[in-house]
């Protein structure tokens, strides 16, 4: 059976260094255009605390700095090389650690928004990303989800022929309703839950 988290943090690692510059690769593009809607999510919340989970290089709590910059942030990845990038940014009020999406290690209540862009196809258990996200978010906060949307047709050929056969990290290419029962699953109540270009975005609330 594959290490899906090795796989990924291999793969990371790897294209740490040129991942801010990588206009041309489709995934990394896709990355930095995912933070338009979730910033426009983001200022709907009155927060002090957010948690970006894999964070990758850093990029988007570099941008959301830019917007508030008296807020804190928290950014976690797998990949060492990703956080070591993020650090080197040394932006003012930003924490970046190395860690697992699945377990997340933070405390109980902690966070008032934690957002997931582009990061949780490549979790194994993904319903522990939810559970953990549910624990260490304020009762009243928000877990926000942007990630690729792709049709049916095409998440059964990635799904059942093509990611089996590739040597990366990607486990599971998430429909809407799918992503819908695993926030119910955990807890959670979905307040929104479309298409945004060839991103699926979903926003959700703590009970």
């Amino acid at each position: 059976m594959k290490d899906y988290k090795e796989l990924s943090r291999k793969e990371f690692n790897r294209e740490a260094e040129k991942f801010d510059q990588a206009e041309g690769m489709d995934v990394y593009r896709m990355c930095k255009e995912s933070y338009i809607p979730i910033l426009e999510e983001v200022k709907k919340e009155t927060f002090w605390s957010l948690l970006d989970v894999g964070c990758g290089t850093g990029n988007s709590i570099e941008r959301l700095k830019n917007e508030f910059p008296e807020k804190k942030y928290i950014g976690i990845d797998l990949a060492e090389n990703m956080i070591a990038v993020a650090k080197k940014k040394r932006i003012p009020g930003a924490n970046f650690v190395v860690g697992d999406a699945e377990n997340l290690p933070f405390k109980e209540a902690q966070f008032d928004v934690i957002i997931c862009k582009e990061s949780f196809h490549h979790y194994p258990h993904v319903e522990k990303f939810f559970q953990s996200a549910y624990r260490t978010l304020k009762p009243g906060g928000r877990l926000i989800i942007l990630d690729m949307a792709i049709p049916a047709v095409g998440r059964w050929i990635n799904n059942h022929i093509l990611l089996p056969l590739m040597k990366k990290g990607d486990v599971h290419v998430y429909g809407i309703d799918e992503v819908k029962r695993l926030y119910c699953s955990a807890g959670f109540k979905v307040e929104r839950a479309d298409k945004i270009g060839k991103m699926r975005f979903l926003r959700c609330g703590r009970k």
